[in-house]
């Protein structure tokens, strides 16, 4: 059954709890246990473990100071693209960076299935 808006923006609103508390265990609170992660730049993570993995890697070893704003929802039958805009510090590559992104959701029994991730970010050094 397909997630109301509602449904849909209390889940990405946790996604963005998660990223910007970097709590790995959270995150996965809102994926299924063979969930598909997909960023662009990354080999593609499926299930909990590699999902958590990602999180423990990028975005607890990598990332600082994050701020998440959720910018629009749209829904179409099981499918959610969301879009938002993340702020943090990269502590690997020493930048700020303040990224546009939008995400393609897949959702199966009240959670997401899948995460496809397009972003464009401006980088400025520290």
């Amino acid at each position: 059954m397909a997630l109301s808006k509602q449904q849909a923006t209390k889940l990405l609103q946790i996604y963005g709890k998660a990223w910007e508390e970097q709590d790995a265990d959270l995150i996965l609170t809102i994926f299924t246990e063979d969930a598909t992660y997909n960023d662009p730049k990354e080999t593609l993570n499926q299930g909990h473990k590699a999902i958590r993995d990602y999180w423990v890697m990028k975005v607890i070893g990598e990332q600082k100071d994050i701020q998440f704003k959720l910018l629009n929802v749209w829904i179409d039958g099981e499918t959610i693209i969301a879009e938002w805009n993340a702020k943090f510090i990269d502590t690997k590559r020493n930048l700020h960076l303040d990224m546009n992104e939008v995400a393609v959701f897949g959702t199966r029994d009240g959670k997401f299935s899948s995460l496809r991730e397009y972003y464009k970010s401006k980088k400025t050094p520290l």
